[in-house]
């Protein structure tokens, strides 16, 4: 592919959803999902369906690839990327905005189940869990965020 190709150097915009819990002693839980081909932890993420909103879009992409429902917030706490690779045409760089996802129901069945595994970890064990020095600062933003938060 040639770099000058105007499709080359495109973001595509893609929405996250951080769920969440704070367990019975205050603590702060995040359920990560594992990626389909490489099996790593990352947060349930995907395209911005069309006619959604952001948050709405990650709130359905934790629904769909980790089983959860719950309250998501309207503004993002960070961003990351990630190379489009073979799920662009041309190259390019995901950029995705996360929004916490207060958890309120885990189904026992959900329609990626087969394809991902889902774990719940404290947040220092899922900052050491990903891969993903980006993702791992989203989840740093989101410690704060939860911290400043009034209903921790």
């Amino acid at each position: 592919m040639d770099r000058d190709h105007p499709l080359a150097s495109s973001v595509t915009p893609q929405s996250a959803a951080i769920p969440y819990r704070v367990e019975s002693g205050g603590d702060v839980s995040v359920l990560l999902v594992t990626s389909r081909t490489r099996r790593r932890w990352i947060l349930p993420k995907g395209k911005i369906a069309r006619g959604l909103m952001a948050s709405r879009s990650a709130e359905r992409e934790a629904y769909e690839e980790a089983g959860v429902t719950g309250h998501i917030a309207s503004e993002p706490v960070g961003r990351y990327r990630q190379p489009g690779g073979s799920m662009l045409r041309f190259g390019g760089t995901i950029r995705i905005d996360a929004f916490p996802l207060e958890v309120q129901a885990e189904l026992a069945d959900w329609q990626e189940r087969h394809q991902r595994q889902r774990q719940w970890f404290t947040l220092p064990h899922a900052r050491r869990a990903v891969k993903d020095a980006e993702l791992r600062q989203v989840l740093e933003a989101f410690e704060r965020w939860i911290k400043a938060s009034p209903a921790t």
